[in-house]
């Protein structure tokens, strides 16, 4: 009896109460004591696995309308978080309470086989496996944003004459910068050269993208990879790198300290479903962040995307409303005319994505991305025999507001591609760091591989 009153109080209060000033919800208990222990247990959201266990369930959408319908169930209580691939893999986590139930809304009304990929490991899985806040970086471990942060500054004050550290204008909703190097020979006067931009975690929980990253910038210095140095030095004297390695450190930072499968960024969004109070609150939760990669202006919010503010893909109220996009805008369009590549770097899917994101429409320069594309993966796939696959970014669903297609657009440029690094799903969102040196490996010579075959009127 106590444990059903329990749990029609908590769904009362999530449909009802939350959202009211503390202070008139006090009011209306009367100022019992257990009222306020009510409030306290209830507005005390749990956002680790740590408490019970918990299975996942992975379906393969057929197409891109089912992807949308698979993410519509992340507003059922039964279900704890989707991740989606652009594979076209779709992981639910479930409590094993609810397991039997998500299966059969799986089977019965998708008509889908499910994967059982695990029962009651998910919190091993998801452990944090990064270091402290104060951490010596190395690429045994992911890092905490400072002591990446951290890295960049001392690789600028190791190399003054081919590194230079900056911050993007303005900072994050958070108060964070968004830092960034400057790689040429001659820096200080390399203003005037082509630009390459490449940047990464833009999806907060995609930690081996800003680890790839940093790969890079280590690798172009001569950190490692010294035996590329014939191939990197002309590239130096040739070009300005501008390296953003995370350009959502918010989202990144949370996703090491709260929620391990975070995507968005952690701006105020709005309620769920839009359900206001009138007081001002929401009825049922309070949503919190946009998808970065659904705020640009290109196409925006017309496909792959949510009305929901809690939504994982929700774009956001308008293109660019959040700090840390409308940064690197501003940054990249300071270089409309010298940008001759953007690069993007996400996982998973082992997929190296061509122009365009949200329609199946070639581009009139398909051609070229094609050829693009299999020279990237064949130098890819030459050192550790890692497949990759070329594929217009709207693949198996397309998806609009993405920075690529903006480059592609706004900047008028050819060359404006996406990574999905390892894997094809075995550890997902959630790479071990013992494949980090791989990934960065086998990314700079993908990365070499991009820049000889840029188009021929960007060189």
């Amino acid at each position: 009896s106590s444990g059903i009153n329990a749990e029609f109080g908590k769904q009362w209060y999530q449909r009802r109460v939350r959202g009211l000033p503390v202070e008139l919800f006090l009011i209306l208990c009367g100022m019992k004591v257990h009222c306020v222990l009510f409030l306290i247990l209830l507005t005390s959201e749990v956002l680790s696995y740590d408490n019970e266990n918990y299975e996942i369930l992975r379906v393969n959408a057929k197409d891109g309308k089912q992807v949308d319908a698979l993410l519509a169930l992340e507003t059922l209580d039964s279900i704890d978080d989707i991740m989606v691939s652009k594979l076209g893999t779709v992981d639910f986590i479930v409590t094993e309470e609810k397991a039997e139930g998500v299966k059969l809304l799986l089977k019965n009304k998708f008509g889908l086989n499910i994967q059982y990929l695990g029962n009651g490991n998910v919190k091993k899985a998801l452990e944090n496996v990064s270091g402290d806040e104060n951490a010596t970086f190395s690429y045994t471990a992911y890092h905490r944003i400072g002591t990446i942060y951290s890295h960049l500054e001392a690789v600028a004050n190791q190399y003054p004459d081919i590194v230079e550290l900056f911050s993007l204008t303005g900072k994050t909703y958070e108060g964070r910068d968004i830092k960034a190097v400057k790689i040429s020979r001659d820096v200080s006067n390399s203003d005037s050269k082509p630009l390459l931009w490449i940047d990464g975690g833009i999806h907060a929980r995609e930690w081996i993208a800003p680890a790839t990253v940093m790969y890079i910038i280590d690798a172009l210095v001569g950190n490692h990879e010294t035996n590329l140095a014939p191939k990197i030095a002309p590239l130096l004297e040739k070009y300005q790198f501008v390296i953003a390695p995370c350009i959502n450190p918010d989202g990144y930072e949370y996703t090491h300290t709260s929620k391990r499968l975070w995507r968005k960024t952690r701006k105020p969004s709005g309620c769920e479903e839009r359900e206001e109070n009138i007081y001002g609150g929401c009825f049922t939760q309070n949503c919190w962040g946009v998808d970065p990669n659904r705020n640009w202006d290109a196409d925006w919010g017309k496909s792959g995307v949510s009305s929901n503010p809690c939504s994982l893909v929700y774009p956001g109220s308008a293109p660019f409303d959040q700090l840390n996009t409308a940064a690197v805008r501003d940054q990249l369009l300071q270089y409309k005319g010298r940008i001759k590549l953007y690069v993007t770097y996400h996982s998973y899917s082992q997929l190296f994505l061509l122009p365009l994101g949200y329609t199946m429409e070639p581009p009139p320069d398909h051609d070229h991305h094609t050829a693009v594309g299999k020279a990237v993966v064949a130098a890819i796939k030459e050192r550790y025999g890692t497949e990759y696959t070329p594929m217009i970014s709207a693949g198996l669903y397309p998806a609009s507001g993405d920075s690529a297609d903006w480059a592609y657009h706004a900047l008028s440029i050819s060359d404006a591609y996406t990574f999905e690094l390892r894997d094809t799903g075995k550890h997902g969102f959630v790479l071990p760091p013992e494949q980090i040196v791989e990934s960065g490996g086998e990314s700079i010579d993908g990365l070499l591989a991009l820049i000889d075959n840029l188009a021929a009127d960007n060189k």
